[in-house]
């Protein structure tokens, strides 16, 4: 098996921790365990015993988190190492090779590299940034064959920050269904929609629906290492052996701590927190979009940690996110990790300070260089 390189998680692994500026990141500006629990949680955790678990996380845990769905239990849900381990096991329960997999692009390309490795045949649906970055359901029908098993879809959108209108939504969910084709939604950003209005599961909406999630992006907690899968018993009890072949069982203290912030009360607070910090950055990036408009434009994000901007210089996006981080100490992530050159993606879930002094030193680099 012959993986292609995962440059966005090479690049960022390289150098996000040695720049001064990291504007790289994708998620909320993360907790610490004295922020985020009580003096009595704090003690509590202090006696977790550090053995196994359960290998599909805990029957407290699944069932915290099939209450975050409709009409859904403990076992139709599987505890993951992340949402990265999430969607690795649900590539290998529901995909075969010679299987067609239609990707809403760009995105998270890890679903995308990893189908590809096992022979899966990767068909890709462009969002296009004339509709705000929606997807055209026309081309989408375009795509469909006798072999098409699944659509992929992050949603919201990594990296644009796009969502889809609950009509939208639904479209989707029923051209799923007249194909007869699994729907997979990456939904690690619900939550952090900007104007306080969480979107639907699309576990919610369709029963041939797998979802990816976790406390890694909106609830600003990557460091837990918790995601999950969601969706029908049968195919979630076959990504729970395909788990049993990588990370056997998340840990004991990410799980009692997970277990905290998914009641609802714990959830709303964290949220409420995460989107008023990314309403303040995303003001903050439009204010400086418009001082800087003959060098950048921005279809603004609706949620998520970042958004992806547009720059009118002539080099490549590699190039320069380079030479910004050599000469300014600027951390960006170029649009050629998602296979669109002129882009970059550009983190808004920092604090505010971080994300002001970042975008100074970009615009007086690009206006002295371009």
């Amino acid at each position: 098996m012959e993986f292609e390189e995962f440059s966005l998680e090479r690049i960022q692994s390289l150098y996000e921790n040695t720049v001064e500026h990291n504007l790289s990141d994708s998620g909320v500006h993360p907790y610490n365990l004295r922020e985020l629990l009580s003096p009595q949680q704090l003690e509590e955790m202090l006696n977790v015993e550090l053995g196994y678990g359960w290998t599909n996380g805990s029957p407290e845990l699944r069932t915290s988190i099939a209450n975050l769905y409709k009409g859904r239990g403990e076992h139709n849900v599987t505890v993951t190492n992340g949402s990265a381990e999430a969607n690795i096991v649900m590539v290998m329960a529901m995909l075969d090779p010679g299987d067609e997999l239609i990707v809403v692009v760009p995105n998270y390309l890890q679903i995308w590299g990893f189908a590809k490795a096992i022979g899966v045949v990767v068909k890709e649906l462009p969002l296009r940034e004339e509709l705000g970055w929606l997807p055209d359901l026309e081309d989408l029908e375009g795509l469909v064959t006798d072999r098409t098993k699944m659509i992929t879809i992050c949603h919201p959108n990594n990296p644009t920050g796009s969502l889809l209108p609950e009509e939208s939504m639904g479209e989707l969910v029923e051209l799923a269904r007249r194909h007869d084709l699994w729907l997979h939604a990456d939904e690690v950003y619900k939550g952090s929609e900007l104007d306080g209005n969480e979107r639907q599961s699309f576990a919610n909406l369709y029963e041939k629906s797998i979802v990816t999630s976790g406390l890694s992006k909106s609830m600003a907690l990557p460091g837990l290492r918790i995601g999950w899968l969601v969706g029908p018993e049968p195919e979630i009890y076959r990504a729970w052996q395909g788990k049993d072949y990588t990370s056997i069982t998340a840990g004991a203290v990410s799980e009692f701590v997970a277990d905290i912030v998914v009641q609802p009360e714990k959830r709303k607070q964290i949220l409420e927190r995460s989107r008023r910090i990314l309403n303040e950055n995303v003001s903050l990036l439009s204010s400086w979009l418009d001082t800087n408009a003959n060098l950048f434009s921005c279809v603004l994000p609706k949620a998520g940690g970042m958004a992806f901007v547009r720059y009118n210089m002539d080099v490549n996006s590699t190039e320069l996110v380079h030479k910004l981080r050599e000469d300014r100490s600027i951390m960006l992530l170029p649009g050629d990790v998602y296979g669109m050159d002129g882009y970059i993606r550009l983190g808004v879930g920092a604090p505010k300070k971080h994300i002001e002094n970042g975008l100074m030193h970009l615009a007086d680099y690009t206006r002295s260089h371009y």
